[in-house]
């Protein structure tokens, strides 16, 4: 990937925007320390670039937007690569009162809030614009706020967990749902993920990530489903040459706190939590955005085969939907849920606007959108995202931009 003049602009911008995000000092008063862990590494290395992971893109906008509106009356601490244990642990730390908040994606939260599973249902939204004005509008807010009231988990960030969730495969290119005939893919270990893939006439065989890469290797399994993001990030394009961008699930992930704890806040410190939430939501989704075009075009120079669907070809996947439609109206404890998100969806594609009206309705966390199409996903409308959102977004891509290099001989490049 050639270095350009106007990548090098976008690095030092990206560079000074995140010193003001996340190096201002502040000395919070005693016992005002807000603690939020992640799992994972702070960064996700794409090709040759670096860039922070959209949770922690998300923690860092958190953090600079919540100490500075409160002038130093909080600080917030943060504890990435899974220092205060994994996704289960870091909730159960958030009910006791140990940590404040936690990044979990939908996986993990569907264990304490079974009802966020409906963003589960395969070929959903044609574009994460879609998607993020459903989480930004009365049906995220509604569903949110339920989720607070019945788990003790308050949902200040909500954004994809590094793009569309597509198939990859060692024994040839799927352009159609009749090329998965015959194919043994590995999924988790979830009766989403089994209906969807069965449905589609492959086998299903539910693998540990950790072993993911060997049962490739060896042929235990033909093919599996992750972002393009994932799939480099676990080198998994060494033994899958064929990816098929069919963005079948855009896959959640939240910036989470502690509802007890933002309830004994007064309502001035909970409005700047929520604006610090809006603030990490942008990060976070500019973040997603960003790593994904790269991380397809990464798949390609290192030689898959990367197939786009048309149009016609994407609509024979969708047969992989009613059948966990079916599932998830019969487990979720309120069926309706599912008609209730299709509503909100074609509210938006229809040009309807899927934000609160009511001036004094909670704003929904992180009230922004997404200004690009993602490959292998049709192209739809998106109900109206403004220019101002775009630009935001667009700077946020670059906030959240960490480092460019060029590796040759162990050594950095320009």
């Amino acid at each position: 990937m050639k270095q350009t003049g106007k990548r090098m602009v976008s690095l030092l911008l990206g560079i000074v925007l995140m010193i003001a995000l996340s190096t201002t000092a502040f000395a919070a008063e005693d016992g005002k320390i807000v603690k939020l862990a992640f799992t994972d590494s702070p960064t996700l290395t794409i090709g040759d670039m670096s860039i922070y992971h959209p949770s922690y893109a998300a923690m860092l906008a958190f953090k600079g937007a919540f100490e500075k509106s409160t002038g130093g009356e909080y600080s917030v601490e943060l504890y990435p690569n899974g220092v205060l244990g994994d996704a289960a642990s870091t909730m159960e730390q958030m009910l006791t009162g140990t940590i404040t908040g936690s990044t979990p994606a939908d996986g993990a939260l569907s264990a304490f809030a079974p009802d966020i599973q409906v963003f589960t249902i395969p070929y959903l939204f044609d574009n994460p614009t879609i998607a993020y004005d459903v989480l930004d509008g009365d049906f995220g807010r509604q569903l949110f706020e339920k989720i607070a009231a019945e788990t003790g988990f308050r949902v200040v960030a909500s954004y994809d967990n590094g793009g569309y969730r597509n198939f990859t495969n060692s024994k040839r290119e799927i352009r159609t749902a009749a090329d998965m005939e015959g194919l043994n893919i590995r999924v988790q270990d979830s009766p989403v993920y089994l209906e969807m893939v069965e449905a589609l006439g492959a086998s299903a065989t539910p693998v540990a990530f950790l072993e993911l890469y060997s049962a490739l290797q060896t042929g235990v399994v033909d093919g599996q489903e992750n972002s393009a993001v994932t799939t480099l990030g676990a080198s998994l394009d060494e033994v899958q040459p064929y990816c098929t961008l069919d963005g079948h699930l855009l896959g959640l992930a939240f910036l989470v706190i502690s509802d007890t704890w933002y309830q004994g806040l007064d309502a001035d410190t909970q409005a700047k939590v929520d604006e610090a939430g809006r603030e990490a939501t942008i990060a976070a989704r500019g973040t997603c955005r960003y790593a994904e075009a790269l991380a397809v075009d990464t798949l390609t120079q290192k030689g898959v085969t990367v197939y786009s669907p048309t149009a016609e070809e994407l609509e024979t996947f969708k047969v992989a939907q009613q059948p966990v439609i079916d599932y998830l109206k019969q487990n979720l404890s309120n069926p309706s849920l599912v008609d209730e998100l299709f509503a909100a969806i074609d509210s938006v594609e229809n040009g309807g606007n899927a934000a609160p009206t009511d001036p004094d309705a909670t704003p929904a966390p992180g009230n922004a959108n997404d200004p690009t199409q993602t490959e292998g996903a049709s192209n739809s409308n998106s109900g109206g995202t403004s220019p101002a959102l775009i630009a935001v977004i667009v700077v946020a891509a670059l906030v959240v931009v960490f480092l460019v290099t060029r590796k040759k001989g162990g050594k950095k490049e320009d």
